[in-house]
């Protein structure tokens, strides 16, 4: 006795390719009407940062990537402090001096000072002093560096715990910040 094979019944598609097109379209029409929204928008501009006894500001940390002119990376770090502050304040009117090749090294001497210039094992070194406060950190980089250097840092900074992470496009040259300082209280 054979065995007999019936053929399947055939389904009709065309009801589902239907279905499937209304869907394409009511997506690609709702993301293109939803209002595009700007990534960490407190970065933009002058930026805020803290001393550690006053709070409520955008980042408690600024990392700036400077490429040395012998192809190195230093990092100036702004952490709000009473250092931080007299840095920036000697820095604002000798930024032209960090453009210039010949007067970098005098400018990078100088620098060490005031704390905030870093190599790639004090930077970790701070990382991981710091991050138990779970910092606010902003990281500007100019254009020209290579984007494996950014990469490092920032998972380095995820390797710890570090989440609250912003990317501004920078130069030492043009950074501006304002370094907000609580009032020492009056003694009496």
């Amino acid at each position: 006795m054979r065995s007999r094979y019936e053929p399947l019944p055939e389904t009709e598609l065309t009801s589902m390719v239907d279905i499937i097109f209304q869907l394409m379209i009511f997506f690609l029409v709702t993301l293109s009407v939803m209002p595009s929204i700007k990534s960490a928008p407190q970065v933009e501009g002058m930026m805020n940062l803290p001393t550690p006894k006053k709070g409520n500001s955008e980042a408690s940390v600024l990392i700036q990537f400077h490429k040395t002119p012998q192809g190195g990376i230093d990092y100036y770090v702004l952490q709000g402090d009473d250092q931080s502050a007299k840095f920036y304040t000697w820095f604002q009117d000798k930024r032209s001096v960090v453009a210039i090749p010949s007067a970098y090294i005098a400018f990078r001497n100088a620098v060490q000072r005031y704390g905030v210039l870093y190599n790639q094992q004090t930077l970790k070194g701070l990382l991981n002093e710091i991050w138990v406060n779970d910092p606010a950190v902003i990281i500007r980089a100019p254009g020209n560096l290579p984007y494996g250097e950014v990469v490092k840092v920032t998972g380095y900074m995820y390797a710890l715990g570090i989440s609250k992470i912003a990317w501004v496009k920078g130069t030492l040259a043009d950074m501006k910040v304002e370094i907000k300082k609580s009032r020492a209280r009056r003694r009496g």
